[in-house]
């Protein structure tokens, strides 16, 4: 999926919390928004989802306007999403199994695909078991496995490492490995930029709701003007750190 954002605006009262955002996402790459609390990320994210409606701008997915478009097109846009939040929430009476049969049910999958998702993300040997039972990491795990039931053409990812174990981690990098290779399209929000910034192909920093810069992590380094150590060169959480710094 080919995702221009377009002179993205969005007000909450006397808060503007996105401030004429512009940026591309493009298939077979991971493409990650980077900011302080409160910097807008959330916010575009939830523009993507349809849970927002901009007060200015317009998303358009493969030549179609998808921000506030009609109910056919929202419909058909949110069809081709998956999406995790940041902190899953799951009913804890019912199995990991039950509850991706709810959700294949929901949304149209065959119930074939259940099996796959939860040998997938690690959790077939826990299937039968409640999820009040559920570590975090495992909760988040199960939402991942939901995210994924559609093969969705963009996934996207708030903060998905969270609470995750080294299992989950390997889990997580295989998805973006295998989205990318599909060419398919993913964006995700992260605090934990050390970790995700071999996988990223493309990095957005938001600040007050503004876009202050953007590129390849090679791209931002050398905008950042930090220096290069020759043993190893600044890490991305550096480079955030600089450019968020500098005066817009």
């Amino acid at each position: 999926m080919q995702l221009r954002v377009e002179q993205l605006t969005v007000r909450f009262g006397s808060v503007l919390a996105l401030d004429g955002v512009s940026l591309q996402l493009a298939p077979g790459e991971v493409s990650v928004l980077a900011g302080p609390n409160g910097a807008g990320k959330s916010t575009l994210l939830a523009v993507l989802l349809g849970l927002v409606r901009p007060d200015q701008g317009r998303v358009v997915a493969d030549g179609q306007v998808v921000a506030n478009p009609s109910r056919e097109a929202a419909l058909s846009f949110r069809a081709r999403l998956g999406y995790l939040p940041e902190s899953v929430a799951f009913s804890d009476n019912l199995t990991g199994h039950q509850l991706l049969r709810f959700f294949a049910r929901a949304r149209g999958v065959d119930g074939t695909r259940i099996a796959r998702m939860l040998d997938r993300v690690g959790l077939t040997a826990a299937a039968g078991r409640r999820v009040g039972g559920y570590s975090r990491g495992m909760r988040q795990r199960l939402g991942l496995a939901v995210a994924l039931l559609s093969e969705p053409e963009l996934l996207i990812l708030d903060e998905p490492t969270g609470g995750l174990d080294q299992e989950g981690h390997a889990v997580l990098w295989d998805v973006l490995r295998a989205w990318r290779q599909a060419g398919r399209t993913v964006v995700l929000s992260t605090h934990e930029l050390a970790a995700i910034e071999r996988r990223a192909d493309r990095v957005f920093v938001l600040v007050d709701g503004a876009l202050r810069a953007a590129g390849t992590p090679e791209e931002l380094r050398d905008e950042s003007g930090l220096p290069v150590v020759i043993r190893e060169g600044p890490g991305l959480d550096e480079v955030y750190d600089a450019l968020i710094g500098r005066a817009p």
